[in-house]
């Protein structure tokens, strides 16, 4: 799409191991619109960081095509080869900032050094390059440490100072390989928040690496879920962990939405039983109505599960309940829930 600041088609990555291919990437195709927070998430092995490494083409795929700022950086069809030119390449790279789980700072530079080290060859005067290096570390909340070295911070705080060295050269999108996996809770969390502002105050695009589900859930827009190499769904934080049926996407994301897997944790039989699963997109709803099941058509319902998630901004919630009254006065609970703003699923019969 024309928004789209990456875009990948047919892309394919091919590894030679003990004389047998293996394919760490397979016919992936999506792109990633520009100014969003895009998390790419999956196990260890899915072939999340190959994919990416192809953005810049540290990997070069073995097939299909690789669009970023709306031009081809490589297009590979059968023995056709189409490559950006290695200086085209090179000055196109700078607009692509990379922070990974090891921070790899200069020990021996002090955390402003390791910053004015990325603009080496930016063009800058060395005063230049001091200001906005300084700027850069006020950006992170680091400017009161400019002077200590790497082994006198935190791994929060070393952290910060890559993420200043990789926009030290104005990057149009920021790439964070695994950055939080190696961070407390705390500090994972101050990360990914500073992750959100640069995205905000730089129009930056970040593409979130991970296989920590609440790191997507906490600031992404979009996430691919990847396994085996493959895309297996693509969607907004409310399609994957809320609506999504895929039981691969299950299986990574969790099942806290999925009805029957919470009902077979529970032991809960659903025969003969009217069980109805309520999602509902706000805090203020859950006791009203079941009030109001009571008080309009004499049903009961007794809350066999509830729980709340937070999806960046927007609050969801899930309620299971058993329905208890006459066949009529359940069908009118029933045509009242779903003339809310509630998303009703009957579950009599599915366990």
């Amino acid at each position: 799409m024309a928004n789209d600041i990456v875009q990948f088609k047919d892309v394919s990555v091919d590894f030679k191991q003990d004389k047998k291919v293996v394919q760490a990437v397979s016919d992936v195709s999506f792109g990633i619109p520009e100014g969003q927070i895009f998390g790419i998430a999956g196990y260890s092995g899915a072939g999340k960081s190959t994919l990416v490494r192809t953005i810049n083409l540290l990997q070069k795929p073995t097939s299909g095509e690789v669009d970023v700022f709306g031009e081809i950086f490589y297009k590979k069809v059968g023995k056709e080869v189409t490559l950006i030119s290695e200086s085209k390449l090179r000055k196109e790279r700078r607009k692509i900032g990379m922070i990974f789980q090891h921070y790899n700072l200069l020990d021996e530079k002090t955390v402003q050094q390791n910053v004015e080290f990325a603009l080496k060859h930016s063009g800058l005067k060395s005063k230049q390059i001091s200001e906005k290096a300084v700027r850069l570390l006020t950006d992170v909340g680091l400017e009161k440490l400019a002077k200590y070295y790497p082994s006198q911070l935190s791994g929060g705080q070393q952290q910060r100072v890559a993420i200043a060295r990789a926009l030290a050269n104005d990057p149009k999108i920021l790439i964070s390989d695994e950055a939080t996996s190696a961070l407390d809770p705390e500090n994972t969390i101050q990360i990914l928040d500073l992750l959100k502002d640069l995205n905000r105050k730089y129009q930056l695009t970040v593409i979130l690496i991970t296989h920590e589900m609440d790191a997507i859930k906490r600031i992404c827009d979009e996430v691919a879920i990847m396994d085996s190499g493959k895309v297996v769904e693509i969607g907004s934080l409310i399609d994957i962990f809320v609506k999504s049926t895929n039981p691969v996407v299950r299986q990574i994301v969790g099942n806290d939405f999925d009805a029957l897997s919470i009902l077979k944790s529970l032991n809960i039989d659903t025969n003969n039983r009217n069980l109805v699963k309520l999602v509902y997109y706000s805090q203020e709803i859950s006791q009203p109505i079941i009030v109001d099941l009571y008080a309009k058509f004499n049903v009961s319902a007794s809350i066999v599960y509830a729980d709340i998630e937070e999806f960046g901004s927007q609050t969801v919630g899930i309620m299971i309940v058993d329905l208890n009254g006459d066949d009529a006065q359940i069908k009118q609970a029933l045509d009242y829930l779903n003339g809310l703003d509630v998303e009703v699923t009957e579950l009599r019969g599915e366990a």
